[in-house]
């Protein structure tokens, strides 16, 4: 890595001229600091301040009365020791203080581990001459909470600085100020000033007198939480980090415990030769498809047929555990980390490609047994057990074109190495073999280990094909006989590429810049998109969306860089031909015709159609209506063919769907889905009745013709949730709230409230109910084929009370809609066919606001703080900002006498 990259902050990127104080990491300010600080409290403790930047290499400032040179985790200590020995003495008035008799002698033993398995621990301070202090992570809270509760009794002065400081005994000192305990070792009475192990730590420092206290006799009763170890060697072993030992013994004579450390376990990244040799069978998971003006290679992934049992295994071992959340760094470099992801199909070994940090993480894997690239948020380890297991899926580029059995996927075939001498004691990551099909050699190809990242095979882009009979969405019009399609599940990428700005760096100069590059494209105008260079003229580049098919214009301040997520994330994106409509003469239809202006309708729409494959060799289609009786878009745009448009065609709208905005924050999909009539506990608290009284029947939407829907269908205008005026909870002491919605609270930590400050805001926000209600339930308002985009608002019908609400659509898949209703809090999957667009006379201000509870530990009876919720409905409560944009921190009195309350 060059130096600048070393100096480099590790959240912009830019040049850093200050360091954390205690571990180095380099930043340019205290705000990407803080930003960063989810991440770094993994590594340090405490939020340490910010020095100027200097290599690590250098030494720090030592302390002259010990021999051993601290880092990491004890620097900042040495440096606040060394500080306090070098000022003049000063005169002052000590407070007579009685050392406590009959202090117990736990703290004189180490806290070990019970057994005698593996366990883990974390290293707190490294000697010169090869031990290291570490302490088991089961006690590492304990540890921390430990010298909380001394600090404590500093700041409320029930430690008194002592007056004859002794050797062999115990004590609190002062470093960093921070209260820790203290074994003192020597005495230097001319010096005034001793030299005291840290016990619950490991290392020694010099401490002023000034700074040693007398300790509370609770401070003796714990064993120290540090034990000091030997390893063979110290190779890779850093402060902060995690190892994994078992204890080998009693400690020796100078108080070293001989330990083992667990050996690293890593998925195989070879060919699993020996296996393949003796199971040669393999099935077919997919053909990658080679585009020949990128001169891209023919490549398939093939899939191990033993080891079935891999993914049955992980889950059934990662059952009930949380994630673990991926701490990084993530380094520039190419580099390897297996994870235990979580996907819709349940837990999957996988590399990780790349991550996402704000605002919350995101993951792109590679699923290492499927072949497949997936997008998630909840990364585990892999259990042990799995790790010295090969990866199932391998690649295979062939020499040749690509028989047919290769294309069928599924298919099954054989694998039979040619090797002139007998397999290699080392590992082979490549090798070449035959592949046949019923005992019949159909092929020639070159086995190699696939990684995930789609440049090892020559490939720019990882496409996702479409298979026949797939829910899909025109994304651009090329002609009236050919345009784009894409999958629905292309719909996120908008959001993800607004959250990839922060880690694609901004390109200043155009000679960085070469036709065929992949860039992210970052514009008021254009929106995000992920782009590839087609060519540039003056600063001016004609840029290809990636994944809807356009072409546009753009100037080089809105170009950036682009990085692993960007590149591996798959494209759903195919160009197709309209079947029959293709064999048209262009000359024989109007420029201005009515097909095309349909072609863009439903385009603009984002309307959900079918795909029915008719020759794949031409990539020619037709393309039905996702309603319950399919009617082709062919059959629509054939009448209208010929007729040309005499006034000035309809200018199509933007395409809004694809630049949403961001969408609020979701209920966990797991909890039971409450009713939005939640107020209806309330019924005798005026002024705000849940919905209407007698809410009209909601009418079932009719089917309407291909020709209604021309003649007579609008383009659809859809709003977003932040064009919504919100009214949040004020800021107080004593504010009245509503409950709204509190389902799950005792997991999740916050419940939805509303806040009136009259009678008048209640009614009118009655009316606004009423309103949705009427106008959810008239069935002129249906809209054949509508899919709100993501973030969009929309009407939903609710499935208990069967009335409608205003809702933000989360996601959608396979014609259901994850909807937050947004006046109440609660979510639900809705059928798209109980979905219609939002008018905008309904755009009113939201008054739901989401509070976190003041307080909340998930070890607590926090169901009982829930019941009392439920319960009372109106309640007074102290209001602070909250930790999320939009969010408020809420201080319920007494809560601790409902948390002991007996349970109902």
């Amino acid at each position: 890595m060059e130096k600048s990259e070393e100096t480099a902050c590790v959240v912009c990127g830019i040049p850093a001229g200050l360091m954390c104080q205690r571990c180095g990491e380099p930043y340019c300010q205290v705000k990407c600091q803080s930003l960063d600080w989810q991440r770094h409290k993994h590594v340090c403790i405490i939020m340490p301040p910010l020095v100027a930047y200097r290599s690590l290499q250098q030494s720090l400032h030592p302390i002259q009365s010990v021999k051993t040179a601290v880092s990491q985790e004890t620097e900042s200590l040495q440096l606040a020791t060394t500080r306090i020995a070098n000022k003049k003495p000063v005169s002052f008035v000590e407070r007579t203080a009685a050392v406590p008799k009959n202090l117990s002698e736990n703290w004189r033993d180490h806290l070990l581990p019970s057994g005698e398995e593996f366990f883990e621990c974390r290293v707190t301070f490294m000697e010169n001459d090869g031990p290291i202090w570490v302490v088991h992570v089961a006690s590492v809270e304990g540890m921390e909470r430990l010298t909380d509760n001394m600090q404590r009794c500093m700041q409320s002065q029930k430690l008194i600085r002592m007056q004859n400081v002794q050797e062999d005994t115990l004590v609190a000192i002062n470093v960093d100020k921070k209260i820790h305990r203290g074994h003192v070792l020597t005495v230097c009475r001319q010096k005034q000033e001793a030299d005291v192990r840290m016990i619950d730590y490991g290392p020694i420092v010099g401490t002023p007198f000034l700074d040693i206290y007398t300790v509370v006799p609770k401070m003796s009763e714990y064993k120290a939480f540090a034990f000091r170890v030997k390893l063979p060697t110290n190779t890779g072993v850093q402060v902060n980090k995690n190892l994994t030992l078992r204890l080998l013994g009693t400690k020796t004579r100078d108080g070293v415990y001989h330990v083992h450390l667990k050996p690293k376990m890593t998925i195989p990244l070879s060919l699993p030769l020996e296996m393949l040799q003796l199971n040669p069978e393999v099935k077919v998971i997919r053909v990658l498809k080679a585009n020949p003006a990128h001169k891209e290679p023919q490549v398939a992934l093939l899939q191990i047929k033993v080891m079935d049992h891999v993914n049955t295994d992980l889950n059934d071992s990662l059952a009930g555990k949380p994630g673990q959340p991926f701490t990084g760094p993530f380094p520039d470099e190419k580099c390897t980390f297996f994870v235990a992801a979580r996907t819709k199909n349940g837990y999957r070994r996988a590399f990780l490609l790349d991550h996402i940090v704000k605002p919350t993480p995101m993951f792109l894997v590679y699923e290492m047994d499927e072949g497949r690239v997936s997008i998630t948020t909840e990364l585990s380890r892999i259990p042990s057990e799995l790790l010295g297991l090969p990866i199932r899926v391998f690649a295979v580029q062939l020499k040749d074109s690509v028989p047919e059995e290769l294309e069928t996927q599924g298919a099954d075939l054989t694998v039979k190495f040619k090797l002139d001498n007998p397999p290699p004691k080392e590992k082979l990551r490549a090798a070449n073999a035959a592949l046949n099909s019923k005992g019949k050699q159909i092929c020639v190809a070159r086995l190699s280990s696939f990684l995930g990242q789609i440049s090892d095979l020559g490939h720019k882009y990882w496409r996702e094909p479409i298979a026949q009979d797939s829910i899909v969405f025109i994304t651009h019009v090329v002609s009236f006989k050919e345009v784009y399609i894409s999958s629905p599940n292309a719909k996120q990428y908008v959001e993800i590429f607004k959250r990839l700005e922060y880690k694609c760096a901004p390109i200043h100069d155009s000679s960085d810049v070469s036709v065929g590059c992949i860039v992210l494209v970052v514009s008021k105008k254009m929106g995000h998109f992920r782009g590839e260079i087609l060519s540039s003229a003056n600063e001016i580049f004609d840029v290809k969306n990636v994944d809807t098919g356009a072409t546009q214009k753009v100037e080089l301040a809105a170009i950036r860089k682009s990085c692993r997520f960007l590149e591996n994330l798959p494209v759903c994106l195919m160009r197709v031909q309209l079947k029959n409509v293709c064999n048209i003469p262009d000359a024989a239809v109007p420029v201005n015709n009515g097909a095309i202006q349909l072609l863009n309708k439903v385009c603009a729409q984002e309307e959900m159609l079918s795909l029915g494959m008719v020759d794949a060799t031409t990539s020619t289609v037709d393309l039905l209506s996702s309603s319950s009786s399919p009617c082709s878009l062919v059959l629509r745009m054939l009448p209208l063919m010929f007729t040309p448009v005499q006034d000035k065609p309809e200018v199509v709208p933007p395409k809004v769907a694809l630049t949403p905005s961001p969408s609020p924050v979701v209920s966990p999909e797991k909890q039971e889905v409450p009713s939005p009539n939640v107020l209806e506990a309330a019924k005798d608290l005026p002024p705000l009745p849940p919905s209407p009284p007698q809410s009209p029947v909601p009418v079932e939407p009719t089917k309407k013709s291909a020709s209604q829907i021309v003649s007579h269908q609008k383009p659809i205008e859809r709003f977003f949730f932040n064009d919504l005026p919100k009214n949040l909870a004020p800021l107080g002491d004593k504010v009245n709230l509503i409950l709204l919605n509190a389902d799950g609270m005792s997991q999740t930590g916050y419940i939805t409230v509303a806040y009136f400050k009259d009678g008048k805001v209640a009614d009118e926000f009655k009316n606004m109910l009423n309103l949705v209600a009427q106008q959810g339930a008239c069935d002129h308002n249906a809209v054949p084929g509508y899919v709100p985009s993501v973030g969009e608002l929309c009407l939903a019908l609710f499935s208990e009370d069967k009335s409608w609400y205003r809702g933000v659509c989360q996601e959608v898949n396979d014609n259901m809609a994850k909807i937050l209703y947004c006046d109440f809090g609660n979510s639900e999957l809705v059928p798209v066919e109980h979905l219609k667009p939002m008018a905008q006379d309904l755009l009113y201000v939201v008054y739901a606001t989401k509070c976190y509870i003041d307080g909340f530990d998930k070890s607590k009876n926090f169901a009982a703080l829930e019941h009392y919720l439920v319960h009372k409905v109106r309640f007074f409560c102290g209001v602070k900002v909250g930790p999320e944009p939009d969010t408020r921190l809420i201080t319920i009195p007494n809560l601790q006498n409902i948390l002991d309350a007996p349970s109902v």
